[in-house]
């Protein structure tokens, strides 16, 4: 086909032109239904995907890959009953497919069924044992279960094959802080931070040094990380929180207006305006 063609010569504008022509041609090609259906996703156009996908799995029933994107979407959309409406039929075609199993333990955890959700994901991780992003979502829901060794496993087991996937390594950070694995989250954030020199890595790795009490370690990371990216408005909300409880409220109250100058309207708006009013009230100016 030659918009896959285009799309391995990294043409995405042509290939979007050619699986657009061919739907023309004809309104029942699965594959230029499911191309176009993941152009729309990745333009934001959830809705329009949604349609896409289900168009090609009308089309071609069993078609796996638009299987797997349409019950990622009603996952993402916590719309799980939908998701397993198209994962059960799935999996009676293609009883491997670790995606749908992942897919599908995602959707069971949802509906708060653990038991079903873990079988799910032990089917998955057997399918694909090398897949990081697998282990890191069954890590997850793991520790959304209360597992926690178990979830801890998954989570180290991701790191180990995750390579140079910085944001799998993030991701199994952020989840280690969630679980209170604060040395190991420190250790996982400086590994992403070596393969992506990033000021929300840094800021992240910052909170996590705050959970184990380092606070000249986190003030080191936050101001690394609004150096690095002065745009970033969490590093200076979390910059100005440390320099107040060190007692620079001069410097922590020009942090939180640099925090209002980026997001003047946003949730915390108000909070960190009662912030410099009381930094204020400690002698900051």
């Amino acid at each position: 086909m030659k918009g896959v063609s285009s799309l391995e010569a990294n043409d995405v504008a042509g290939a979007k032109a050619h699986f657009q022509a061919a739907l023309q041609a004809n309104p029942a090609d699965a594959d230029a239904l499911y191309y176009l259906g993941q152009f729309s996703e990745q333009a934001g156009d959830v809705g329009g995907a949604e349609t896409l996908y289900k168009r090609a799995v009308q089309a071609r029933p069993g078609f796996a890959l638009a299987e797997e994107n349409l019950s990622a979407l009603y996952d993402d959309a916590q719309r799980y009953d939908d998701a397993l409406a198209v994962i059960t039929p799935g999996l009676a075609a293609h009883p491997k497919d670790g995606t749908l199993h992942l897919n599908a333990g995602i959707a069971y955890g949802g509906k708060k069924d653990e038991a079903s959700a873990v079988r799910e994901f032990d089917v998955a991780i057997g399918i694909a044992p090398s897949d990081a992003s697998f282990r890191f979502v069954y890590g997850h829901w793991l520790g959304a279960f209360g597992r926690q060794d178990a979830a801890l496993a998954q989570l180290q087991a991701a790191v180990a094959r995750a390579g140079k996937n910085v944001g799998v390594l993030a991701g199994v950070a952020h989840e280690l802080h969630v679980l209170k694995a604060l040395p190991e989250c420190v250790a996982v954030f400086t590994q992403a931070i070596a393969l992506k020199d990033a000021a929300e890595l840094w800021t992240e790795r910052a909170a996590c040094k705050i959970g184990q009490k380092d606070d000249a370690g986190a003030l080191a990371d936050l101001r690394a990380a609004t150096t690095k990216d002065a745009a970033y408005a969490p590093a200076h909300l979390y910059l100005g929180n440390e320099l107040a409880k060190a007692g620079d409220y001069t410097a922590a109250i020009a942090e939180y207006q640099a925090f209002l100058k980026l997001e003047p309207n946003g949730p915390y708006a108000k909070t960190v305006a009662e912030k410099i009013r009381v930094a204020r009230q400690h002698g900051g100016h």
